[in-house]
């Protein structure tokens, strides 16, 4: 058996508390640090396609998510006046990769995350944020250092790749969570509006729940707080089909939030000495891809593996990167011509950019890199 090792976690997201789950259960010695309240997380929710549910399955919490999860049987993109462009059997890709894909909400994925953490008596400390002087001592102190601390304030990375900065990609994001009484549209279908170089995506997560994000194209600070309020976004897409409108009317004040959107250009390398970036610290992609907490649950679950085989703490480190950088870019990249193709004025309507791919495609791209049968 290895000599157990003593690891530092910067970051209490999905890939660090995820791989804090799995490295204590290897027997190694593990502490999280986090900047914020562990319940102060942003986001409003997840889609956990069947990538991430592998890594679910393999952590032991799948049963527990699913609980709190919708399992949607449709992703429909739509244009904003009402025609089906493309259509995504969701439930079939079950059939091909032997794992649901699900939808929920980030709160509630993070909670099951935490709770497992904690039943496993994993150090958690929150309110810590970690700048370079004390990952300085977290180098000295800890055999090795996880940088988990996201795509725009990662000190880990800062460290590990200085010149390194997170990449505006010309559009914000408004997200936020409705919760209504009365089914007005199917639950069981996501819902990606496309068009005008905008779109509106409506996930639910329940006959009553869904959360749901607004785009468009905008400078970078062109624009401040109270054009982000509600009754400007109603404004905005007061033209759009009624289940836009509805997610509006219903939208909670609380869980709205604005993010101009960010991402990495792909990093040469993750690693410097004992410090390893994983998740939206090493490969952050933009939204249209639909895979960052998936990638996150995949760093943490193949570095896990790693470990297992791999004693020497350099060699682990370069054959994580190995595994990972390829699959993580490609992604980063597909995200970024997506997005291009839906905000850019130039294509924004030719069927939002949308390229039919076999369900066998698509399959073999998520699951690429991971031991199904």
């Amino acid at each position: 058996m290895q000599q157990p090792k003593k690891i530092a976690i910067i970051g209490a997201g999905v890939a660090g508390l995820a791989f804090a789950l799995l490295a204590c259960r290897q027997g190694h010695k593990v502490q999280v640090f986090e900047r914020k309240r562990l319940d102060a997380q942003m986001g409003a929710g997840v889609t956990l396609w069947p990538n991430a549910t592998f890594v679910l399955a393999k952590m032991d919490l799948l049963s527990a998510i699913e609980a709190r999860s919708g399992k949607p049987g449709w992703m429909r993109r739509i244009s904003p006046d009402n025609n089906e462009m493309t259509a995504l059997p969701i439930a079939e890709l079950k059939q091909l990769s032997g794992f649901p894909s699900l939808t929920i909400l980030r709160q509630d994925l993070m909670a099951v995350l935490i709770e497992a953490c904690k039943q496993a008596n994993i150090a958690l400390t929150d309110n810590q944020p970690i700048d370079q002087s004390r990952l300085a001592m977290l180098r000295q102190h800890y055999d090795l250092v996880i940088g988990a601390d996201g795509r725009m304030q990662s000190a880990a990375r800062y460290y590990v790749a200085p010149h390194a900065r997170p990449v505006y990609q010309g559009f914000i994001n408004i997200i936020g969570i409705s919760h209504y009484h009365q089914q007005t549209f199917s639950p069981s279908a996501i819902l990606d509006y496309c068009g005008d170089g905008q779109r509106f995506g409506i996930v639910p997560v329940s006959d009553t729940c869904a959360y749901w994000a607004a785009a468009w194209q905008m400078p970078l600070g062109d624009i401040d707080a109270p054009a982000f309020a509600l009754p400007r976004l109603k404004a905005r897409f007061a033209h759009w089909p009624a289940a836009v409108q509805f997610m509006q009317e219903y939208a909670e004040p609380q869980s709205i939030r604005s993010i101009f959107v960010h991402d990495l250009d792909p990093l040469p390398c993750w690693y410097r000495q004992n410090v390893l970036l994983i998740g939206d610290a090493a490969h952050a992609s933009l939204p249209t891809s639909g895979q960052g907490a998936c990638q996150a649950l995949e760093d943490a679950w193949h570095l896990a593996e790693c470990m297992t085989a791999i004693p020497d703490t350099q060699s682990l480190l370069q054959q994580f990167q190995l595994r990972r950088q390829d699959k993580t870019g490609r992604i980063q990249l597909s995200g970024r011509a997506l997005a291009n193709l839906i905000f850019n004025p130039a294509t924004a309507n030719t069927q939002a950019g949308l390229v039919k791919q076999s369900l066998q495609d698509i399959v073999s791209v998520w699951m690429s890199g991971l031991p199904i049968s």
